[in-house]
């Protein structure tokens, strides 16, 4: 079985700088991750691979060749082989865009891989499109937001997946995309045999030409949608605070705002 796992290098949230004229995050001088979300679908890929034998997992990212640092991260874990697209032509794709490159890398180097896992979202854009975009331009269907996989054979799979405040139980036959929704908040450690694989581990580099991709599709120029402005958002409004000495006159307070509610 070929599995597939996107992974995303992100900036550290808390130190994280925005280009307000471009729209665009600014990536200079700001610490690097691999997004943790990733690092659960990883986990559940490598959970996969213990029950199933002849399971090879593929991390795929696009990015900077600094991406390599994930790669390293995720071969550390397990995986057994990784592919970064890099080229200028992806250069500010929108999520469309980021979609379309990587599911021409996914055909291009994997064909057709029985499950592609992701986590449910990036840290840095929250968008949460890109695993609906790629399974849609695979032509393959998509679970979102799993949290447990419930049963596995070497043709289909049933999980378990939560959303709207409901857990549901799905099946679906390979191939098959699933973006997953938490795991283990205990993060786990490399292997030493792994650890000194991905030290000298090199991955495959895969340029837009490479990937068969079509450059009007990629980049600023390929996507539909633009950060149009950026504004910081300000608290508005007063706060009042009640402790022991006036808390009577606080319960007061809200009793009279929820009753114009009602």
């Amino acid at each position: 079985m070929n599995i597939a796992v996107l992974i995303k290098q992100v900036p550290r949230t808390d130190r994280i700088k925005i280009d307000k004229e471009k729209g665009t995050l600014i990536r200079k001088g700001v610490e690097s991750i691999l997004n943790p979300y990733c690092e659960y679908a990883l986990e559940a890929a490598l959970s996969i691979k213990k029950q199933l034998k002849n399971t090879k997992i593929t991390v795929i990212t696009m990015g900077p060749p600094s991406a390599k640092a994930v790669i390293e991260r995720a071969v550390a874990l397990g995986a057994d082989e990784g592919i970064i697209l890099s080229d200028r032509a992806f250069a500010g794709s929108d999520c469309r865009a980021t979609a379309y490159a990587i599911s021409c890398g996914i055909k291009k180097a994997l064909g057709n891989p029985e499950i592609i896992l992701c986590g449910r979202q990036a840290i840095d854009g929250d968008t949460a499109q890109v695993p609906g975009e790629t399974a849609q331009m695979l032509g393959i269907p998509m679970i979102p937001y799993i949290t447990e996989i419930v049963e596995i054979s070497d043709k289909s799979l049933t999980v378990k997946s939560e959303f709207d405040n409901k857990e549901l139980t799905l099946s679906a036959e390979f191939p098959v995309l699933l973006t997953v929704r938490k795991g283990s908040n205990n993060r786990r450690m490399p292997s030493l045999t792994d650890a000194i694989r991905a030290f000298s581990y090199e991955p495959e580099i895969m340029s837009a030409k490479d990937a068969g991709c079509e450059t009007e599709k990629l980049g600023l120029s390929g996507s539909p949608t633009r950060v149009v402005k950026i504004v910081p958002v300000a608290a508005k409004g007063n706060c009042r605070f009640f402790n022991s000495g006036n808390c009577a006159e606080g319960l007061a307070e809200i009793g009279k705002i929820l009753a114009k509610d009602i």
